[in-house]
């Protein structure tokens, strides 16, 4: 699966912009983010709060959709998903 890495984010990860991560078929957004995270452990207290549920701080898309609009962190994902990791957007 790729997974794209924007802003921010870029720097917790080796300042890549994209990453290629093995994941079996029909894992949860959930699932890949901690897989992420254990491989990059910096990025774990970005994207979970104490209770291991996703903070909300960092905005995850799947196919360029909001997983928001979709089934959240259990969204089930193929291998041909593309991940897409934003920071929390500021300005005034």
């Amino acid at each position: 699966m790729k997974i794209k890495v924007f802003g921010s984010l870029r720097a917790v990860v080796s300042d890549r912009k994209e990453i290629e991560l093995a994941v079996a078929e029909g894992m949860r957004v959930h699932d890949v983010l901690e897989q992420l995270a254990a491989v990059h452990p910096e990025l774990h207290a970005k994207l979970f709060d104490d209770r291991g549920g996703l903070g909300g701080g960092v905005h995850v898309l799947v196919n360029g959709r909001s997983i928001r609009f979709l089934q959240g962190p259990q969204t089930r994902l193929k291998s041909d998903d593309v991940l897409a990791l934003f920071p929390p957007l500021g300005g005034g």
